[in-house]
């Protein structure tokens, strides 16, 4: 394997730039939907005032223990 630095040209950079822009647009929808659907279902279960917050948490947890297992 040589040590040559990779060269990306201007097309690559848009492409990447691209195909990085979709990943937060998708990730930026999920999100929404996620935690509407959460919120809502912590209001019906009882959580009152920490709805708001516990669909942050759960999002959270699972961006976390994804990291994780893509670590170990």
């Amino acid at each position: 394997m040589s040590n040559t630095p990779l060269h990306l040209t201007r097309t690559h950079r848009i492409l990447i730039g691209l195909v990085v822009a979709g990943a937060v647009l998708i990730a930026a929808i999920g999100f929404a939907g996620s935690y509407a659907a959460v919120r809502e279902l912590a209001l019906q279960k009882g959580f009152g005032d920490f709805s708001l917050v516990f669909p942050i948490g759960i999002d959270a947890g699972i961006c976390v223990l994804l990291a994780l297992d893509l670590l170990l």
